[in-house]
């Protein structure tokens, strides 16, 4: 199968195939016609000319390698809903393209439900590598061991299970957070988001018992990463009559949420409420008012994630190796200095 065939099932030109499978140009087509033309690329097992050619001059050599042990499968490490989170999405995408790149290319998605039922009637035996996406469970990690040869893990929350990791440090983007709300002045800052083996929640309580700012458990949401979860969480801050002036969100996408509440209330930010969120997602510039984050560099996660997957693959090295990519706090509109009474 061809490019046009890509383009025909997919329902866009050749040349928007051509700039996002090339990765010339993401901008080229939104994230939701980008997702069409990658399954229309799994679907049709795409393999660029060069690469075609590559894989045929191997194969004449006498080296027999198969599409089939190109293929590169990805398993979102939480329960469900992994998918359709803007932060996994930019990173598989950027992980999809640099193996793309390179003549591999992404077969099977499933999330940690799928492996905890059981589902893998698609898993192919010949598929030996895999991509694991977010905090894992121990128990996913070695049914994910089990089952592939070739593992690495990419994001936020660092595993102590010996395989090849690529991070940003969701602990240090925290102190961020903290430090950064504590210097305007907050002193009850509330945390949203999830706590349970949670590296970006302990960073929260380190950072505030290190500046000696108080932490009860009515500042403390536990939470789903959602828009509905940030919306709730607001939603019971309110029923616990407590009284704050900041909220970190773990995630943009749940402040996205709680700014939705905290409009509702009719509490203005920053002047009531100030609100921070780690991500740095695209859509949060647009938002009013725009979102201060802490920025996620997600193309070059998922570049070097693909990099180190396939070096292992390729018999580059036997070693698990760790790398971690730098944050960096981005200050817009919906953070500022507590406002005297």
């Amino acid at each position: 199968m061809g490019i046009k065939e890509v383009a025909k099932l997919a329902g866009v030109s050749v040349s928007t195939v051509s700039r996002i499978v090339n990765g010339k140009d993401p901008t080229a087509a939104s994230s939701q016609t980008q997702a069409k033309i990658w399954e229309a690329v799994r679907e049709l097992r795409y393999i660029p000319n060069q690469h075609a050619q590559n894989l045929k001059s191997r194969q004449g050599e006498g080296m027999m390698e198969t599409p089939r042990k190109r293929d590169i499968d990805c398993i979102y490490a939480r329960l469900a809903g992994a998918h359709l989170d803007p932060f996994f999405t930019g990173l598989i995408s950027a992980v999809e393209v640099e193996a793309f790149r390179v003549g591999y290319q992404m077969r099977y998605y499933y999330s940690a439900l799928d492996i905890q039922q059981g589902n893998f009637s698609q898993k192919s035996t010949e598929v030996d590598s895999a991509v694991i996406l977010g905090r894992a469970s121990a128990d996913v990690l070695n049914v994910v061991r089990g089952l592939y040869k070739h593992i690495v893990y990419s994001g936020l929350n660092e595993t102590s299970t010996d395989i090849d990791q690529v991070l940003c440090n969701g602990y240090q983007a925290s102190e961020k957070c903290v430090q950064h709300l504590a210097l305007l002045g907050h002193r009850v800052i509330c945390y949203m988001g999830e706590t349970v083996n949670e590296q970006r929640f302990q960073g929260y309580l380190d950072a505030m018992a290190a500046l000696e700012l108080p932490v009860t458990e009515a500042q403390i949401v536990e939470t789903p990463f959602t828009p509905r979860g940030g919306y709730d969480a607001v939603n019971e801050l309110m029923r616990r009559n407590l009284s704050f002036t900041s909220i970190f969100c773990a995630n943009d996408i749940s402040a996205i949420g709680a700014l939705k509440a905290l409009r509702e209330k009719r509490l203005k930010v920053p002047q009531d409420v100030s609100v921070i969120g780690i991500n740095d997602m695209d859509t949060v510039r647009y938002l009013d008012p725009m979102l201060t984050s802490i920025h996620i560099p997600l193309e070059e996660m998922g570049k070097i994630t693909a990099k180190i997957l396939i070096d292992r693959i390729e018999g580059g090295r036997k070693l698990p190796i760790k790398v971690e990519l730098p944050t960096k706090l981005v200050v817009r509109e919906s953070c500022g200095p507590v406002r005297l009474k």
